[in-house]
């Protein structure tokens, strides 16, 4: 199975946008379809009703009108993500230039969610408690962006596991320590999933490698390094119970460890945008440390830990916030809600967020690697400014 798929753009006959298929239901371990969708001009695109989908707008807008219980007209803009349930008659009018990734289930039995999700970043941006960010994710790695976690209720692959949606950007690794080779970095080894990573946009020089069995703690064999631009996508597919799965049983605890999907990620001069999607899903509150080969933990071991409960809590409070708002701004009715709790919890998440974000940039500042120069322009209001959801006019207005 390929590690790396490039886009082949096709057109068909008649139709307004080219397409390029990424997975395969039939052919990838997740079991779920997915495919990038480019509008050449303006017109009309609809999804099989019998299907659950996960849609995210890369660039450009238009509108979606939905019919299940009652008819939805919604704008979207990029930085809008969905999730569509089963059932639901869908059609997408986007102008010319429109870009968006689109999951879709092999059938309905694999769509866990009942219920429409509309996530703007806008909201999601500001979803942050005094204690601890909890969808927007900045690190002096990688902005992750965590639209869909494992409790919201979205797709699931075939072998049942609900999968998660991210949306994150990579930055340039100057300053990252280094790997055996002496070259700074990313380093991940997902021994508990498989994540396919869907870049869009890609500045400066980017590329992965993958670790060639058997994994070592020194002296590791490796791939040749893959470069990533625009039209790729990086997959890592060593699934659970596949051949490529090392497993090694701690004489003492008896305790089975898992090895699998240990890759790095080099970036210089820029930086790579891309979304993620995980099987199984994680629940939001793991770290990557610069440095180690990191991962997401399994969900039998988050749950014993006692600061999942609080997060759960924390998060539940803000999701509302984040749902309500961004349908209201896709309906026009986001006025209706200025001066109402939940725009309180809006600015009040906000505030929070710009808190951490400020404390990450004084501590890089302080270690004098530079990382803060790297991450200015991806802090929270440089991409609210220049990107998608900005709400310059509405806050005009309060």
């Amino acid at each position: 199975m390929q590690k790396l798929i490039k886009n082949i753009w096709k057109r068909e006959r008649g139709k307004p946008f080219v397409r390029a298929q990424v997975l395969r239901h039939e052919v990838h371990p997740e079991g779920l379809d997915a495919e990038r969708i480019r509008f050449l001009k303006d017109g009309c695109f609809s999804l099989e009703s019998d299907q659950g989908h996960i849609l995210s707008v890369l660039r450009g807008g238009g509108k979606i009108r939905l019919r299940a219980e009652k008819l939805w007209s919604l704008t979207l803009e990029a930085g809008v993500h969905l999730y569509i349930p089963p059932g639901t008659e869908t059609i997408l009018e986007a102008r010319a230039g429109t870009e968006l990734l689109h999951v879709s289930s092999a059938s309905a039995e694999q769509a866990r969610g009942e219920k429409l999700l509309l996530r703007n970043e806008t909201f999601l941006s500001a979803c942050a408690s005094e204690s601890q960010p909890l969808r927007w994710i900045l690190t002096p790695q990688y902005l992750s962006r965590r639209i869909f976690l494992r409790h919201d209720e979205t797709l699931l692959s075939k072998s049942g596991h609900p999968v998660s949606w991210f949306h994150t950007t990579m930055f340039d690794v100057d300053g990252l320590p280094g790997n055996e080779e002496g070259q700074p970095v990313f380093k991940m080894s997902y021994n508990s999933r498989t994540e396919v990573n869907f870049c869009y946009d890609v500045e400066g020089k980017a590329r992965v490698r993958m670790a060639r069995h058997p994994y070592r703690q020194k002296g590791q064999i490796w791939e040749p390094w893959l470069a990533l631009d625009n039209d790729s996508t990086y997959h890592l597919n060593e699934a659970a119970g596949s051949r490529e799965e090392e497993c090694i049983v701690d004489e003492e605890t008896k305790t089975r460890r898992t090895f699998r999907n240990k890759h790095e990620v080099s970036i210089l001069k820029g930086y790579v945008s891309l979304f993620c999607l995980f099987d199984p899903a994680p629940t939001g509150i793991e770290r990557h440390s610069p440095g180690e080969y990191s991962d997401y933990e399994p969900f039998d071991e988050v749950l014993k830990n006692k600061s999942y409960e609080n997060y759960a809590r924390e998060i539940a409070k803000y999701d509302e916030m984040v749902d309500q708002l961004s349908l209201a701004k896709a309906t026009g009715n986001l006025g209706s809600f200025y001066g109402t709790s939940l725009w309180e919890r809006y600015l009040s998440g906000e505030k929070a967020q710009q808190a951490f974000q400020t404390k990450l940039m004084k501590k890089l500042a302080q270690e004098k690697q530079g990382r803060e120069h790297v991450l200015a322009r991806f802090t929270h209001n440089t991409i609210m400014q220049n990107g998608a959801g900005n709400l310059v006019a509405e806050r005009g207005r309060v």
